[in-house]
């Protein structure tokens, strides 16, 4: 089997509501899709997701694969999943997100030669079903604790959590609220999105707010601040969960080697692909680190590949926020994504088990 031809292209999704945290206000979101087809007549879809504007989004990565990723993997095998990220790497240094959408489609092919669900060739399951988390934008107390409320009796969520880096009171009062309405013991977290400009400012706001049994705070300070996050870690009780800081197999070493961190928060999208996050969480393992799998919002398809990546991992024993489909009115896959009691199951099919709806993504193409 060939590759013969890759494409991608941008699509702009309207969101069901306003999201926002302490470094985007999102309305919209401006990923890509990939198909990837071969001379077998077996095509594979990825979903290049990528909310932050510091990322880089869809148009720029749908630039980066047909003018650059794309033709170098033309005539490749696309069952050399390895060999092909390699291949990528060396044409094109950064541009993860680009890439995680062409190896999605490529082990969306693979399992579809194998007649097999992607999370087979992953390994097999570890567990049935990845458990959810709901993660709350920044609004007003009441606001915060009346969409816990909703999404854990809606939607049968198992953690929240909640956007922080608010002047004021606000981050405390809405821990307060949420923490009120879902009683002392349900799971609450808390992430930052690295809005703190010092450690000393991070443990100061972290102390105010950990008199409301949060599971852990996430990223408080930049992505590059290694030495920071362990000086934070070292001066609160509240675990400290990295995920900016996280985006290769060496940023992993790195963090554990600096004891940065009690959590790692793993994307698909960051990483490069499942390959590389799959990596990242068997580093974490061997260091007695838990993970938990991120979200950039992703859509239909890129929710059905973290799925089976969910399902495959030993060390995922936390919530994972791969709620993205709940923030969108329509679908760009025809499949239902079965999320049942706050668990979300990958497809038996074969491959990633999607099938696109091109009604849909044609609606939302942006023109180019």
């Amino acid at each position: 089997m060939k590759i013969t031809r890759i494409e991608a292209f941008a699509i702009r999704a309207p969101r069901s509501r306003r999201f926002a945290a302490a470094r985007a206000v999102l309305t919209h979101s401006d990923f890509a899709l990939v198909s990837v087809e071969t001379d077998e007549a077996v095509t594979g879809y990825g979903e290049v997701s990528s909310a932050l504007y510091y990322y880089r989004l869809g148009p720029s990565h749908a630039y980066d694969i047909n003018a650059y990723l794309g033709p170098a993997l033309i005539g490749q095998d696309p069952l050399m999943i390895p060999a092909l990220v390699d291949r990528m790497d060396a044409i094109l240094s950064g541009g993860r997100q680009a890439k995680s959408g062409i190896e999605m489609a490529l082990w969306d092919i693979a399992g579809k030669a194998a007649g097999l669900p992607v999370y087979r060739l992953l390994g097999g399951k570890a567990r049935s079903a990845v458990p959810l988390n709901w993660t709350i934008g920044f609004a007003e107390p009441d606001e915060s604790a009346a969409e816990a409320t909703q999404y854990v009796a809606q939607h049968g969520v198992h953690s929240i959590r909640l956007k922080i880096g608010r002047p004021g009171d606000i981050d405390a009062r809405s821990c307060a609220a949420v923490r009120k309405v879902l009683g002392p013991s349900f799971p609450v977290r808390v992430d930052a999105n690295e809005y703190y400009r010092s450690s000393k400012e991070a443990i100061n706001a972290i102390r105010r707010i950990e008199e409301f049994n949060l599971q852990c705070v996430e990223q408080p300070l930049a992505a590059h601040d290694l030495a920071g996050h362990a000086e934070v870690r070292s001066a609160v009780s509240t675990p400290i969960a990295l995920d900016e800081s996280i985006q290769s197999p060496r940023d992993a070493i790195e963090a554990i080697r600096v004891r940065a961190a009690d959590i790692f928060n793993v994307y698909v999208s960051e990483s490069g692909g499942l390959l590389r996050a799959q990596q990242i969480i068997s580093i974490a393992e061997a260091a007695g680190i838990p993970c938990l799998i991120g979200t950039m919002g992703e859509l239909q398809i890129a929710t059905a590949a973290a799925a089976h990546l969910g399902v495959a991992c030993v060390n995922l024993p936390m919530t994972c926020d791969l709620v993205g489909p709940l923030r969108y009115d329509e679908s760009i896959i025809r499949e239902s994504l079965r999320i049942e009691r706050g668990l979300l199951y990958p497809s038996e099919a074969p491959g990633l088990g999607i099938t696109p709806n091109w009604e849909v993504i044609n609606r939302w193409r942006v023109p180019e």
